[in-house]
């Protein structure tokens, strides 16, 4: 694609280190620039300088020592056969000063930082002798303050001073005598706290009393109101008398331990041993509770798989046995007649101006033998595009694609027989009728064919229509469960038609596809069929929820041509949009199935759904469902197409269903034996749960024994603990012993003649009412002493607070006591001595005063240390800053030269290899990389590509890298796929910078014979624009005419 034969001339100048530096200048060829790199060697080059200049220059740049003028930004091209020499213009170059090294700078370092510490060193000097200065100072003022205070010392000074000792000693007296008072306060509230608190356990105890003797009340009377199971009752009372018993032995231990530790008061060995005693009885308590809670548990396990074997026997017995019958389900009426037509305009279109699908012989003979198994899909493909009598391609005239759908159905031009075009309708909510008469217009299309193929026909009924609603129905479900069962305003108020990233109400989409969705629904008695007629763009402002019932015929047409011929004629329909039964179909199976060729298809159904996402949101391009399959019911009357002789064959469906015989019986005898086994286990299990409380009490007590033992033994008793834990064992032998007492008279009135349980009852409630009454009683003196508790624990926080404030106030009294004792004697002693101590301190304020000025020499000498300290260090720092910044300049000189020189080497290389050196610039113009142009390959959009890289040729020969449009980048998708603008019957696609293209997508009339034309709608010559990142445009192939039907 470049000439290498174009020659360009550079200057280079050499540092002292070897260096070079390259000036390439691209001369223009074609719109490319391109340059040999001569290197030629300045003999005016200066040590450690470096200036490279090119011609017009835009601007100088200038980075420490080194001066790099950069090429015009935009340098103008002119295509011709020789190059325009370029040559570099020389400057002057300027001194520099000598290379600054590593070793200079980290040794201006090392006497910076040492300056630095001796100055912060002397800091501290200076620091320490301010405070020096600074104390002595304070000494000196001290001094002369005590001898003021010294002078002022008189006989009545002296005298105020203990009269104020003695007004101190007053204070702290009667501050004393509160605190105690306080204190006292405090013992009697505390007092009164405490027996409250007992009051109130009595009162609680009491509670619980009654509150037992209300629950055995409500049993006795329950007892006595109904049929008594007195083996229950028996258990209740041997339960209540072994809890009897064991209260008893409670009662006892907690008596032997309160008796052992007040004995221990006098007698502490004979305690000690009185409680091991007790220790003792209450091992072989544990253990014999222990071997009685095991037994418990074996018996239980016997009971429960008593109960698990007749529950099994049970369940087996209502299993019953299951036998098979035939039964009929249903009819399905299949349809045959000596003559099948198409009513006159049902489907006439006025271009090709034939009624119906259009179709061939060629096709209907292909299809059938390749249903034989004697012919190829090939030859189906031939007939296809072999076309009708007219030469027009099948596919093209009745299987539109989706994005060719619209100059399809204009072109088309169609008539459908009483047919609304007018009234738009919600295709989410289509009534039955509609429905109906949809399903009856595609299946009145699809006889017109199995007619000529000899195959049955298809028909509608109520079942049918049913079958597809559900179909569909179940397919949104599944896609958009959130949305179940809501009409039109209710889809519109949840988000349904809004953005997944809508910030008050988004979609709601589970993800599952649209593909496994259809597979999960499908059953092996229908077939169905998934289809989107038309994209978004086939719909005033993208949006096809409201259709009339023509657009919707238009639709069912381009769906069963598809159906048919297969998407282009090329016999297959993909899954995309559900396919079928979820699944792509090749090889033209779709059509053997429709046509009836293959499979048993009797019945046809049809319904729309919106069940597709774009960019986020809901599709508003409805897909369609066609379901077929043999649903019951009787055929309804078809009003699209006329039938000669037609035949009904009414055929029943059987289906094997399993039915379960049950033996009332048996079910009744193993009911019997598992209520037995079910109140033995409940029996037993009560008896788990006594022994397991009888033997947890038991090892409770053991503990409670050993724990007092131990407290015995190391003299930590809690005789008030001891007596509660009697008191609390008392109370609950109490309340057991009353509850036995109602179980036996229970038991007793159970078996006894229904004359003495009637009377029985009668006291029974009498009793019950009494202790209601007592138990409510009891909660109310309860409730009163809590308050009184609290009334009481109120004072003793107030007492207990009343006491800090009254000792902090002796605190403070004691402090201003002891302040003015010390005050009184201090100023006695001063009095007694006053000329001594007068003496002493002015000699010691004679002695700071002479410190003070020795002091203040050597602050002045460290500051002036400390001044000249800092000029040394300023001046080290600056240096070693001013060669840090030298250096770092060099460093990055160097590195630039470096970067040109491996340009400059690349492009040596380049001219060695015979090829021509091309720059590549960055957005800023900046040279970043050398590229051989003779490996340019052009690309079809105008860039090119070397060595797997795609460029953009600039205007002043230089190329750039293409950025392929990514989310990351933030290239618009909208831009980098192309987005399609329709202008009367121009269409413009644009693309990715700029690019755009126009076409005429109108239709072409012939004058002569009135010949119209029709897009082929095949995908044919998009390869190009789908590797360009290009969507493709249904408009894409227009140009392609088909001939009209001559006129007779």
């Amino acid at each position: 694609m470049f000439k290498d034969k174009v020659q360009g001339h550079g200057s280079i100048k050499k540092l002292r280190n070897g260096a070079v530096v390259s000036v390439l200048t691209l001369s223009v060829l074609g719109g490319v620039s391109v340059v040999n790199a001569d290197e030629t060697t300045s003999t005016d080059a200066t040590t450690g300088n470096v200036e490279v200049v090119a011609k017009d220059t835009a601007a100088e740049a200038t980075t420490g020592n080194v001066a790099v003028a950069p090429t015009e930004a935009k340098s103008k091209t002119t295509p011709v056969a020789q190059p325009t020499e370029v040559k570099a213009e020389t400057v002057a170059e300027t001194p520099v000063a000598p290379t600054v090294t590593a070793d200079q700078v980290a040794n201006a370092k090392v006497v910076a930082n040492q300056a630095n510490q001796a100055l912060n060193a002397q800091a501290d000097v200076v620091a320490s002798a301010e405070t020096a200065v600074t104390e002595n100072n304070n000494t000196v003022t001290d001094l002369g303050n005590q001898i003021t205070e010294v002078n002022k010392v008189t006989p009545e000074v002296v005298a105020e001073a203990k009269s104020d000792q003695a007004k101190a000693k007053e204070t702290l007296d009667q501050a004393t005598t509160a605190t105690t008072s306080v204190e006292k306060s405090l013992t009697d509230a505390t007092t009164k706290e405490a027996n409250q608190k007992d009051v109130v356990a009595k009162a609680e105890s009491n509670v619980e009393k009654t509150a037992s003797a209300v629950a055995d009340a409500e049993k006795k009377v329950e007892a006595l109101s109904a049929t008594t199971d007195t083996a229950k009752l028996d258990q209740d009372v041997k339960d209540l008398t072994a809890k009897v018993a064991e209260g008893t032995t409670n009662v006892k231990s907690a008596k032997d331990s309160l008796d052992a530790a007040k004995l221990s008061a006098t007698n502490k060995d004979q305690a000690i041993k009185d409680q091991k005693a007790v220790v003792t009885t209450a091992e072989g308590t544990v253990e014999s509770s222990s071997k009685a809670y095991d037994t418990a548990k074996e018996a239980q396990e016997g009971t429960q798989a008593t109960e698990n074997s007749t529950k099994s026997a049970l369940d087996e017995a209502k299993k019953g046995k299951v036998v098979t019958e035939t039964v009929k389900v249903g009819e399905v009426t299949t349809v045959t007649a000596d003559g099948v037509y198409l009513n006159k305009g049902v489907a006439y279109s006025n271009f090709t101006e034939t009624n119906g699908i259009v179709t061939s012989q060629a096709y209907l003979d292909a299809i059938k033998a390749l249903a034989k198994g004697t012919g190829s899909v090939q030859a189906v493909k031939d007939a296809i595009k072999q076309g009708d009598e007219n030469g027009n391609n099948l596919a093209t005239v009745s299987a539109p694609t989706s994005s060719a759908y619209n100059s399809w159905v204009k072109n088309m031009d169609f008539n459908f027989a009483n047919t609304d075009a007018t009234t738009k309708l919600d295709v989410n909510n289509l009534t039955d009728a509609q429905l109906t008469d949809l399903a009856l217009f595609y299946t009145a299309l699809l006889n017109d064919l199995r007619f000529k193929v000899g195959t049955n026909l298809v028909t509608v009924t109520d079942q049918s229509v049913a079958e597809a609603k559900k179909t569909v129905t179940s397919i949104f479900n599944t896609l958009f469960p959130d949305y179940k069962d809501m009409d039109g305003t209710q889809l519109e108020a949840n988000g349904f038609w809004n953005s997944m990233s809508d910030p008050k109400t988004p979609l709601k989409y589970t993800g599952v596809s649209l593909q496994d969705t259809v597979k999960g629904i499908d059953s092996e008695d229908t077939t169905v069929i998934g289809q989107k007629p038309a994209n978004n763009v086939s719909y005033e402002n993208n949006d096809g929820r409201m259709q009339t019932m023509f657009d919707l015929k238009a639709k069912i047409f381009a769906n069963l041509g598809n159906q048919l011929y297969g998407t282009s004629g090329q016999g297959y329909l993909g899954e995309a949009y559900g396919g079928v039964d979820g699944k792509r179909s090749d090889n033209f199976d779709l059509a053997l199935e429709v046509l009836g060729l293959k499979g048993t298809s009797t019945t046809a159904g049809i319904d729309f759904g919106f069940t597709n996402t774009y960019n986020g949101m809901i599709d508003r391009a409805p897909s369609t469902y066609t379901v077929l399959g043999n649903s019951y019911g009787k055929a309804i009357n078809n009003p699209y197409q006329t039938l000669e002789n037609p035949k009904e064959t009414v055929t029943p469906v059987y289906k094997d269903v399993e039915r379960t015989i049950v033996d009332d019986a048996a079910v009744a005898k193993a009911q019997t034996n598992y209520n037995a086994a079910v109140k033995a286990n409940q029996d037993a299990k009560s008896k788990v749960a006594t022994a397991e409380t009888a033997y947890n009490t038991a090892k409770e007590a053991l503990a409670t024994a050993q724990k007092r033992l131990a407290d015995l033994v190391g003299g930590t008793v809690d005789i008030p603990a001891l007596e509660k834990a009697l008191a609390e064992a008392q109370t609950q032998l109490e309340s057991d012993q009353a509850s036995l007492q109602t179980a036996k008279e229970t038991l007793a009135l159970a078996k006894a003649s229904a004359t003495d349980k009637a009377k029985a009852l009668e006291v029974a409630k009498v009793e019950l009412a009494e202790a209601t009454k007592s138990s409510e009683t009891a909660k109310g003196v309860l409730a009163k002493e809590k308050e009184t508790l609290e009334i009481l624990a109120k004072a003793v926080a107030v007492a207990q607070t009343a006491l800090t404030d009254a000792r902090t106030q002796q605190d403070v009294a004691k402090t201003k006591f002891i302040t003015a004792s010390v005050k009184a004697s201090d100023l006695a002693d001063k009095l007694a001595n006053k000329e001594k101590v007068l003496a002493d301190l002015n000699s010691k304020l004679a002695d700071a005063k002479a410190k003070s000025v020795k002091l203040a020499d050597e602050l002045n000498t460290a500051k002036e240390r400390y001044e000249t300290l800092k000029k040394d260090s300023n001046a080290k720092n600056v240096e070693y800053l001013r060669l840090a910044t030298v250096k770092a300049e060099q460093d990055k000189a160097e590195a630039e030269v470096a970067r040109l020189q491996a340009l400059k080497d690349k492009a040596d290389a380049i001219v060695a290899q015979g090829g021509v050196v091309v720059q590549v610039v960055d957005a800023d113009g900046n040279v970043v990389d050398i590229v051989d142009g003779t490996k340019a390959v052009k690309n079809a959009d105008g860039s090119i590509s070397i060595e797997g890289t795609q460029y953009t040729l600039n205007n002043d020969g230089t190329v750039s890298e293409v950025v392929v449009p990514t989310a990351e980048n933030r290239v618009s998708s909208a831009i980098a796929n192309g987005t399609g603008v329709s202008n009367n019957n121009f269409v413009t696609t644009s693309y990715a910078k700029g690019f755009a293209t126009s076409y005429y997508a109108g239709s072409y009339t012939d004058s002569a014979n009135k010949s119209k034309s029709l897009p082929n709608t095949g995908e044919a010559d998009s390869s190009v624009w789908a590797k360009m990142g290009v969507g493709l445009l249904s408009a894409l192939t227009l140009g392609y005419f088909m001939k009209r039907k001559k006129t007779n």
